[in-house]
């Protein structure tokens, strides 16, 4: 919601037919993944990753959020939400064994609560400046305290 209010270019891509409802859930889930951060974790053996060593016992904080901003991987524009990015890929429900279970499911709920929002409210606005909002005081979740809309 807060990527296509804040966007309202990328939202009318979509309200006209131009790209789909699973594009701006992918590009949502990179560019904003609503879990930001996976508490410590501490490595079981030595990893390597991308050239350097975790040792076994070191602690391990996942970071999902930044890795969906990657430039290496998403171009030097990673940080912009859009719609028509050939790559949304990203690792916010996960990978291999500790792929989400209900990731499916989340899928499945946002195709079908987003169009049916926007096609009953297709001039749903926020109310304030994007500025305005303030996020949750968290470490872990991404989102904000609230999303003052309009519905018109």
């Amino acid at each position: 919601m807060t990527a296509l209010l804040t966007h309202p270019a990328q939202l009318r891509l979509v309200l006209d037919g131009d790209h789909g409802w699973s594009d701006v859930i992918d590009e949502s889930l990179r560019w904003q993944s609503p879990v930001s951060h996976l508490p410590l974790r501490d490595a079981l053996a030595d990893i390597d990753v991308a050239g350097t060593t975790i040792h076994a016992g070191d602690p391990i904080l996942a970071s999902f959020g930044p890795s969906g901003r990657d430039e290496a991987c998403h171009g030097p524009d990673a940080g912009v939400f859009d719609v028509t990015r050939a790559n949304k890929s990203s690792p916010a429900f996960g990978h291999g064994v500790h792929y989400c279970l209900g990731a499916p499911l989340a899928r499945m709920e946002a195709e079908i609560a987003l169009p049916a929002l926007f096609g009953r409210f297709p001039q749903l606005a926020l109310a304030v400046p994007a500025e305005d909002l303030r996020p949750v005081a968290s470490f872990i979740t991404n989102g904000h305290e609230s999303l003052p809309s309009r519905l018109f």
